[in-house]
């Protein structure tokens, strides 16, 4: 790349860097104060925006090998033609988590609060013949497959509740595993960075990373079985000591698949049916499933009808209302952006309220919605 071209190109880059890093900023909090995300999965979400001195190798990449027909990549459209301008990892402790955040951003998605620009590419270590939480066999075949995490391509969807600013701006997106981020962090630092740049390194040195890469990703699995049995342990725990069981998500284990956590909730449709009435349109998968998680955790979801009708009653929905208008400075259920939250802090309050009084339920509200203004994306 000649001077003047490169010259270009930062100039325009770090204008626009501090956009990518609001952009980044306003993904993490999306997804960190989403109250419907499962926190329970996730480890640590991190976000980065790419150097300049690694944009210009990877632009003079692409103009390298493109085709002699094509548009090389300039100053002047880079932030369309290179994709992970911005990356954000979402790291996950255990391999079942993995699959609950997927199902939380296809939540997303259906929402038009994220868009996916290309389906999900799994990029994985190994090829594993056998699900998470199976007893590995002594001849499993492990084979090196490459990189390892999911990369997701996004944008912000239509109903994303961010500036126009931020609009059409592509983010790659990253889900590992904490075993795969180490690995990944070790092989970054000492083979691949090297390699990328043309400096050999000798073939024994390549196979140990991919050794080190096997061992991990049997540890990652040896991790989810351990975590299932001491789920399946407390479950059983609680059997005995109750009578019945108060979860009712249900745990795999042994010959079981993992179930992603929306699969995992069956809602009653009687409670379905009060919910919509009550709230008056139809409430989104992404918060159903966060209702329930909530219920399930207080041992209400076998509770009858009648039971739930007290719980949404007009007078501590009204009480709601008010609380809500007083902080807020606008009518509860009425933004399609911003509806859901309003519902669950709606049913939060309902929970609070039956559980441990009026008096406390509305101060918790007004502390909840006082930090939700606060946060409010400007």
């Amino acid at each position: 790349m000649k001077k003047q071209q490169r010259d270009n190109l930062l100039i325009s880059f770090f204008k626009r860097k501090e956009t990518y890093k609001k952009l980044a900023e306003y993904i993490v909090r999306l997804i960190s104060d989403d109250p419907s995300a499962p926190k329970e999965s996730i480890h640590t979400i991190l976000y980065r925006i790419k150097g300049e001195s690694r944009l210009i190798e990877k632009i003079d990449q692409e103009n390298a090998g493109s085709e002699p027909n094509k548009e090389p990549v300039t100053h002047k459209n880079f932030h369309e033609r290179i994709g992970d301008l911005i990356g954000i990892r979402i790291i996950c402790l255990r391999l079942s988590d993995i699959v609950n955040v997927e199902a939380y951003l296809k939540f997303l998605v259906e929402e038009k609060i994220l868009q996916f620009i290309q389906e999900p590419d799994y990029k994985r270590s190994f090829v594993l013949p056998i699900d998470p939480g199976k007893e590995a066999p002594q001849d499993i075949n492990l084979q090196y497959s490459g990189y390892s995490s999911i990369h997701y391509q996004i944008m912000l969807g239509e109903n994303a509740d961010a500036g126009d600013a931020f609009k059409n701006i592509q983010i790659e997106l990253q889900l590992r595993t904490i075993l795969e981020e180490a690995w990944g962090e070790i092989d970054h630092k000492y083979r691949y960075r090297y390699s990328r740049t043309g400096e050999s390194l000798p073939e024994h040195i390549h196979s140990g990373f991919y050794n080190l890469s096997a061992y991990l990703q049997a540890a990652a699995m040896q991790a989810e079985l351990l975590c299932r049995e001491v789920e399946a342990h407390r479950a059983s725990g609680m059997l005995m000591s109750d009578g019945k069981n108060k979860l009712s998500i249900a745990i795999g284990h042994g010959d079981e698949k993992t179930k992603d956590f929306a699969d995992q909730l069956t809602v009653p449709p009687a409670l379905k049916t009060l919910l919509e009435e009550t709230f008056g349109f139809k409430v989104t998968d992404r918060t159903l499933a966060y209702i329930m998680k909530r219920l399930n955790k207080l041992g209400y979801t076998q509770r009858s009808t009648r039971f739930f009708q007290n719980m949404f009653k007009k007078s501590r929905l009204d009480d709601f209302r008010t609380i809500f208008q007083e902080v807020l400075n606008r009518a509860p259920f009425k933004d399609s952006n911003t509806v859901n939250i309003d519902i669950i802090n709606a049913v939060n309050f309902a929970l609070f309220d039956e559980i441990q009084g009026s008096l406390v339920a509305k101060e918790g509200l007004r502390s909840t919605l006082t930090w939700r203004k606060d946060r409010l994306w400007i």
